[in-house]
């Protein structure tokens, strides 16, 4: 199905439940009345044209288009890449860390693949953690003076710049999904049964729905965001070339 601005947002939330993930990135509330997904959008200011490109990306991958996000403020994919930051530093991971120490209680101290999983999970988190804060101090406020550089034409901040390229900061991703896929299998494979089996089928579960969105989230930055950056570069790389 293909999100339209005149579907009711309740029933774009019924058809897909992950897409609620997508809304609260656009800082929009819940209670969405009767009202379409071009109400909602308008009342909360968000553009419905992107939010529409986002939610159907999110929902289904052959809406995944980098060219059709060529006409959107590359701050606007900032502002929403950074949103789901949020989401996943306060309130997904602490929620699996917090599954994962309840989970020790119930099994035999002496167990060690908990304390293993513990070990690794904690591991990751500061991996995860560690690549945040790069994006965030690193390659954001890169990205976004590079868009002033494009729109002010200013090539002469461009030499002055310490040289840097969006492809140094593109090897990450990779590392951070085969953790998490290294996680699960500690999980699926190793660990005993816990007394709470509701309790470790929605640690599994919480895992494997974030798995899926960050995998969402490294597609927005690997198939739109970073090329949107190379073309800024090359573009400002030609000019540079032609003084």
């Amino acid at each position: 199905m293909q999100i339209t601005g005149d579907i009711k947002m309740v029933d774009v939330v019924q058809h897909d439940i992950q897409l609620l993930a997508v809304i609260q990135r656009f800082e929009i509330p819940l209670g969405f009345k009767e009202r379409t997904v071009s109400e909602v959008c308008e009342a909360n200011n968000v553009d419905t044209a992107f939010f529409l490109q986002i939610a159907n990306s999110f929902h289904d991958k052959s809406f995944l288009n980098w060219e059709k996000f060529k006409v959107f403020p590359v701050e606007w994919i900032i502002t929403y890449l950074r949103n789901a930051h949020r989401c996943y530093v306060d309130h997904r991971i602490p929620q699996i860390e917090k599954q994962i120490e309840s989970f020790e209680s119930q099994v035999d101290k002496n167990e060690q693949n908990v304390k293993l999983l513990l070990d690794f999970f904690r591991k990751y988190i500061h991996e995860f953690n560690t690549h945040i804060e790069q994006e965030e101090t690193n390659v954001f406020p890169y990205i976004l003076e590079l868009n002033e550089f494009v729109k002010e034409k200013d090539k002469k901040r461009l030499t002055t710049r310490k040289k840097t390229s969006i492809n140094d900061y593109h090897e990450e991703h990779n590392s951070i999904e085969e953790s998490l896929f290294d996680l699960k299998n500690i999980l699926l494979k190793y660990l005993p049964p816990p007394v709470n089996n509701c309790l470790y089928n929605n640690l599994i579960f919480d895992i494997f729905r974030l798995e899926r969105d960050l995998l969402d989230h490294a597609e927005i930055e690997e198939n739109v965001l970073f090329p949107l950056v190379i073309e800024m570069e090359k573009s400002l790389l030609s000019n540079s070339n032609e003084e």
